[in-house]
C-alpha cells in the first residue's frame, strides 16, 4: 500500500506503456525494411522477383518479361561468290550459266560493257572476234553485232559454262574438241535477232529472253564450270615483277588492240587503232580488271576457196597474267580432267586478283606482236 501511495503504481504503468511503444515500433520499422527489400507477391501470383530473375512469366500467360524482346535478331546474309570474278553476286546468278555473245570485234559495239569476261581470237585476214560473257544479256536493249561461231570458239565457250549466242557457224574445216556447248544459233531460230546497215545483226534483252524460254535452254550452271585460276582471298594485291601500263597487240595494221592502265580506276581500258573503244548503248568505257595474253598455236587452211585459221585452244602454250599495272609469265594448258588451267612460274594453278577479265590469244608465230611496257 506504501508502495501505490507514493506514486509508484503511475511510474509502472508509464513503463510499461513506453515498453510496448517501443517494441511496435521496432517491429513496423523491421517490417518495412524488409518490404523495401522483397516486396510481397500480390494477388496474382506467388513469384517473387529478385534481381537477375527480370524474364520470369509473372502473370502465367506464356510472356515473359524480356527487356530484349524489342531488339531484333540480325541473321548474317549469305555470301555468293561468282566464280568467274571471285566477287560477291546474288544467289541467282550463282546459280546461272553466264551467256557468250560472238561478237564481230571491229563492229560497232553494244551491250560489252557488261561483260565480266571478254575473250579477243583472231581469224583470217588480221580480223578478230569478240566471245562476250555477261550474266546481264537479258536486261540489255541492244546487243552485237553478234557474228559467226567456229569449233574452238564453242570449246572455248564450254571451259567456262556458258550458253553460246551466235550467228550461224562458219567452221569450213572440222575442228575437234571433247567439251559439249550449248549453242543458241540466230540463223536456225528466226525472229530472235534484226540487221542493221544490211551488215550488222543485233538483239536485245527480250528477244534473248524469248530465245531461251522457247528453246528450253538449261540456264542452270553445272557444277563442272570452273576457273582456269584461283581468286586472291587475302589482303594482299597479287602484283607482277614487270611494269605493264600500256599493252599492244598487233593483229594487223588496221586492227591494233589497245590495253591502257588507269591508276584511278585500277583497270585496263581498252582500244581499236589507238581510239579508245566504248559501249555504244551507254557510252561506258570497256574496261578491265586482269589481262591474260595467252600464245596459241594455230593451223591455217587453204583451198582454191577459201582459208581457215584454227586456233589450237585444247592443247597448252606460255602466256602473261597482268594486274594492277604489273605483268608475269604464266603458262596455260589442261588439267588431267581436261579442263583450261592457268600456271604460275612455279608450275601452280595461278592465283589472281578478283574482278572482270580480258583474254587475247595471239598467234604463236608472231611474239612480236604483242608488246608491254
Amino acid at each position: 500500500m506504501k508502495f501505490i501511495k507514493n506514486g509508484n503504481l503511475a511510474k509502472l504503468v508509464a513503463f510499461f506503456v513506453i515498453a510496448a511503444i517501443m517494441i511496435c515500433t521496432v517491429s513496423f520499422a523491421a517490417n518495412g525494411w524488409q518490404s523495401f527489400l522483397e516486396p510481397e507477391p500480390d494477388s496474382d501470383n506467388n513469384v517473387t522477383i529478385k534481381p537477375g530473375n527480370e524474364n520470369i512469366d509473372e502473370n502465367k500467360d506464356g510472356e515473359t518479361n524480356n527487356k530484349n524482346d524489342d531488339i531484333p535478331t540480325i541473321v548474317p546474309t549469305p555470301s555468293y561468290i561468282h566464280y568467274l570474278t571471285g566477287l560477291e553476286t546474288t544467289s541467282d546468278i550463282s546459280m546461272q550459266k553466264p551467256l557468250c555473245m560472238v561478237i564481230g570485234a571491229k563492229d560497232p559495239l553494244y551491250g560489252i560493257s557488261s561483260s565480266f569476261l571478254t575473250i579477243e581470237l583472231p581469224i583470217e585476214d588480221g580480223n578478230t572476234r569478240f566471245l562476250v560473257f555477261t550474266n546481264d544479256a537479258q536486261s540489255l536493249g541492244k546487243i552485237g553485232s553478234i557474228a559467226p561461231t567456229r569449233g574452238y570458239i564453242n570449246n572455248l565457250a564450254s571451259y567456262f559454262g556458258g550458253i553460246i549466242l551466235s550467228y550461224g557457224n562458219d567452221d569450213t574445216f572440222r575442228y575437234e574438241f571433247d567439251n559439249p556447248s550449248t549453242n543458241l544459233d540466230f540463223t536456225a531460230n528466226v525472229g530472235y535477232c534484226y540487221t542493221e546497215y544490211n551488215s550488222f545483226v543485233y538483239t536485245n534483252g527480250d528477244l534473248v529472253s524469248a530465245f531461251l524460254n522457247n528453246t528450253k535452254a538449261n540456264t542452270l550452271l553445272q557444277d563442272s564450270a570452273h576457273a582456269p585460276y584461283l581468286f586472291n582471298a587475302s589482303e594482299n594485291t597479287i602484283v607482277g615483277t614487270e611494269s605493264a601500263t600500256l599493252i599492244s597487240i598487233t593483229y594487223a595494221d588496221s586492227n591494233i588492240t589497245g590495253l591502257s592502265y588507269s591508276t584511278s580506276d585500277e583497270k585496263y581500258l581498252l582500244s581499236k587503232n589507238n581510239s579508245g573503244k566504248n559501249d555504244l548503248l551507254n557510252d561506258k568505257s570497256i574496261a578491265y580488271d586482269n589481262v591474260f595474253i595467252l600464245s596459241v598455236d594455230s593451223t591455217t587452211h587453204e583451198t582454191t576457196d577459201t582459208t581457215q585459221l584454227i586456233l589450237n585452244t585444247n592443247t597448252n602454250g606460255n602466256g602473261k597474267y597482268i594486274s594492277k599495272g604489273t605483268a608475269q609469265n604464266i603458262t596455260w594448258g589442261k588439267d588431267s580432267a581436261g579442263n583450261l588451267v592457268f600456271y604460275n612460274e612455279e608450275g601452280e594453278k595461278l592465283l589472281i586478283n578478283p574482278g572482270t577479265s580480258y583474254i587475247a590469244y595471239v598467234k604463236s608465230s608472231l611474239p612480236k606482236s604483242v608488246k608491254i611496257s
